[in-house]
């Protein structure tokens, strides 16, 4: 029992650092999207970064801030019966859910992520979507680092509800 609460401080501290830590890029973005207007309509000088920087800076934002979102309780949930049930009923929801859909999609993302990842560093990928064509593997390696985030806060979650199971309470 004390190595399961240990477990779950650890991956609940790791996604609250994460969260934060990577909150901070959303301000990064916004100064550097905000120097790209300046320059693109006021000098007509646009930048040959900023349309790549953009989106890789948003999707590492969007990405790496699953785990920290699960451990708050935001992700989008369709409600119109859960929040009627018992703690014991929501546990058996999602239980099940984390079994049939959550572990074996992040799973499964994960598993074909690192030979996608792993060719990109082998081959020293470059992004051709903008002009300025930046090394694109450091962005690519954020997805499976993040998606391991995610899997350890479900594991964490799915812990939880196990143990509001074994605790028992009206079904």
């Amino acid at each position: 029992m004390e190595k399961e609460n240990t477990f779950l401080r650890v991956v609940d501290g790791m996604s609250k650092w994460t969260g934060k830590t990577v909150s901070w890029l959303v301000l990064v973005l916004t100064l550097m999207l905000g120097y790209e207007i300046v320059m693109r309509y006021l000098f007509n000088a646009p930048t040959k970064w900023a349309f790549d920087m953009s989106y890789m800076l948003g999707g590492s934002y969007f990405i790496l801030g699953e785990a920290y979102t699960l451990y708050k309780k935001g992700h989008v949930r369709i409600d119109i019966f859960y929040s009627r049930f018992s703690d014991r009923k929501k546990a058996w929801v999602d239980i099940m859910f984390y079994a049939l859909f959550f572990f074996p999609l992040w799973g499964g993302l994960f598993y074909a992520l690192i030979p996608y990842v792993y060719l990109a560093w082998e081959t020293g990928e470059r992004s051709i979507q903008g002009y300025w064509m930046p090394v694109i593997y450091p962005f690519k390696t954020v997805m499976p680092v993040a998606v391991s985030l995610f899997l350890l806060q479900g594991i964490a979650e799915f812990i939880r509800c196990i143990n509001t199971l074994r605790k028992g309470g009206a079904s």
